[in-house]
C-alpha cells in the first residue's frame, strides 16, 4: 500500500459519506442536533469499509492490470466487489432486510464502486 492508495480510498469515503447523507436525509423532515457526529460516524464506516475491502482489490488491479484511466476492468471489479459486499452487509445493518427489495440498495452498490474507480483513475497525486 501507497499513500497514493490510501488518499483515493479517504477520497472516496468522503465522497460516499455525503453522497449517503445527502440521499438518507433527503427523506427527512427535521435534521438532529447529532449530526456531526452521524457524518463522522457514517465517514469511519465506509472508510473501514473502503481500507479493508476496496484496498486489496485496488492493489491487485494495479499489480496485475496497471491500466487505470477509467479502464472499465477496473469497474467492473469494483462493481462485483461492492454488489459482494453489500449483499452480505446490507442485512446486518438494515435490519436483516433482504437485499434485492429496495432499489437504494442498487444505488449504493453501484455509488460505491463508482467512487473508488472515478478517484482511482484521476491523477491524484500525493506530495511528501
Amino acid at each position: 500500500m501507497n499513500k497514493r492508495n490510501l488518499v483515493i480510498i479517504t477520497l472516496a469515503a468522503v465522497s460516499m459519506t455525503f453522497f449517503y447523507m445527502i440521499v438518507e436525509l433527503s427523506f427527512k423532515a427535521d435534521v438532529s442536533k447529532g449530526l456531526v457526529f452521524a457524518i463522522f460516524l457514517v465517514f469511519a464506516v465506509f472508510f473501514a469499509l473502503y481500507f479493508i475491502f476496496a484496498l486489496p482489490i485496488l492493489v491487485y488491479l494495479q499489480r496485475k492490470i496497471g491500466d487505470r484511466d477509467y479502464s472499465l476492468k477496473y469497474f467492473v471489479a469494483f462493481l462485483g466487489g461492492s454488489f459482494l459486499i453489500h449483499f452480505l452487509v446490507n442485512p446486518v445493518l438494515n435490519e436483516y432486510q433482504a437485499p434485492f427489495v429496495t432499489p437504494l440498495w442498487y444505488i449504493y452498490v453501484v455509488s460505491t464502486a463508482l467512487f473508488i474507480w472515478l478517484w482511482d483513475s484521476a491523477k491524484v497525486k500525493v506530495f511528501a
